[in-house]
């Protein structure tokens, strides 16, 4: 273990630091963590209405939709529009960093990524669909975020703008200075997006659909969308579509296992959701319950704080506060162990279902995503054995994610140490 640590703390990390202090991903870094009060609270609300039990609460809730519906706006309104609030960071993050305004920063990248979307008309009015405004559309939003910030860059470099005289207030002449970059950046999205026709979260859409055409019972098809989850997330990209073009197939597997539970028969599918949900997404996508564990004991006091806030909406399989408050999201340091340590579990659940080690998932249905997965693991097999597997995959986790965790640990607590230093 010292050789492995020390492997990764001198030939790994050293690498990825120096990418992920790159100015670009540090503003994307910096802004997204900004966020993490917004999602914090957002995923606390989404989980009061879903707590699966005791049953009387679930009836409850079940008995009264207006309330639910009451409950998850707070979470409509942190997640739902997540884009929003990071195109802001971003945007101001990055102008701060070119020691340009902040503020009209974070509202030009606002208003560029606001040109990505349309208006549609009906007869109650005229809408924008809030489907990009939260995590599908944060890789556009990082996009025109950092596009808005350059344009400013640029203008600013070659004195492009308009110059007001110096009795002019700050506020006012700044606001000035930058309505010709602004211009630049939201005609340069208005044309690509609005005149040339072209669809940066279809393309997306269009290219991982063929992946996902394989046979579901596979060991290839849960790869396929893991490795690709993974690679989204890591990207920015929220993976809403894996699951929009699985889910029939496996909602069609999952009644093919009830009947046959029902008549005694062998389970017949591994293609059905709690394979991906309950024993691969261990407290949300990447498996991250292990990571925030440690932060919960971390040396750092940012770590510690963020892994205990995130801790509870973990366990129930919500981890947005740690894939952009941490965040995962363009972060190289944890970009190795977010991406294998999936895949190794991947390779652990399948072969213990081929070899009936844990008997075949007979009621996936009953498995809320919502509910801790040692306790869905048990629900979706009607067997102890599954709750065993959601714990050898989490020590796996662990064990994956420990070396990088400490790596990233050290480097965060030695800049806390320089900035107690410098107050």
């Amino acid at each position: 273990m010292d050789k492995l640590m020390q492997f990764i703390e001198t030939k790994v990390m050293p690498p990825m630091m120096k990418l992920s202090n790159q100015r670009h991903l540090s503003a994307v870094r910096d802004g997204l963590i900004a966020t993490i009060p917004i999602t914090v609270i957002g995923s606390i609300f989404l989980l009061i209405p879903y707590i699966p039990w005791p049953q009387s609460y679930v009836s409850f809730m079940g008995n009264h939709p207006d309330l639910v519906a009451k409950l998850i706006i707070p979470f409509n309104m942190s997640m739902g529009l997540l884009s929003i609030y990071a195109a802001f960071g971003i945007g101001a993050r990055l102008a701060q960093s070119y020691q340009l305004d902040s503020l009209a920063g974070g509202v030009s990248a606002i208003f560029t990524f606001f040109t990505t979307l349309t208006f549609t008309s009906l007869d109650e009015g005229t809408f924008i669909s809030t489907q990009y405004l939260g995590g599908e559309g944060m890789f556009a939003c990082i996009l025109t975020a950092i596009l808005a910030v350059e344009c400013m860059r640029l203008c600013k470099k070659y004195n492009i703008g308009f110059k007001l005289p110096e009795q002019v207030p700050t506020n006012v002449s700044s606001s000035f200075e930058v309505i010709i970059p602004v211009f630049f950046s939201m005609t340069i999205v208005w044309i690509i997006v609005h005149l040339i026709g072209f669809d940066i979260n279809a393309l997306i859409a269009s290219l991982i659909t063929p992946l996902l055409s394989v046979s579901s019972n596979s060991l290839a098809a849960p790869l396929v969308y893991v490795g690709l989850t993974c690679i989204m997330w890591l990207f920015g990209i929220h993976p809403q579509i894996l699951a929009t073009v699985m889910l029939p197939i496996w909602l069609v597997n999952s009644e093919a296992n009830m009947a046959a539970a029902q008549a005694g028969q062998a389970i017949p599918n591994l293609g059905v959701q709690p394979f991906i949900f309950t024993f691969l997404w261990i407290g949300g996508g990447g498996g991250t319950l292990a990571l925030c564990a440690m932060m919960c004991f971390s040396k750092s006091k940012f770590l510690k704080q963020l892994g205990r806030l995130s801790f509870i909406p973990g366990v129930f399989n919500i981890n947005e506060p740690l894939l952009f408050g941490l965040p995962i999201v363009l972060n190289p340091a944890l970009a190795i162990p977010f991406v294998v340590a999936p895949i190794v579990t991947t390779f652990v659940t399948y072969f213990a279902f081929v070899s009936n080690l844990v008997p075949g998932m007979a009621y996936p249905l009953a498995a809320v995503w919502t509910v801790p997965s040692i306790f869905s693991a048990v629900i979706a097999t009607a067997s102890i054995r599954g709750a065993v597997l959601v714990v050898v995959n989490f020590l796996i986790y662990l064990g994956i994610y420990y070396p990088f965790f400490k790596a990233y640990e050290r480097k965060l607590v030695l800049e806390e140490g320089q900035t107690e230093a410098s107050v």
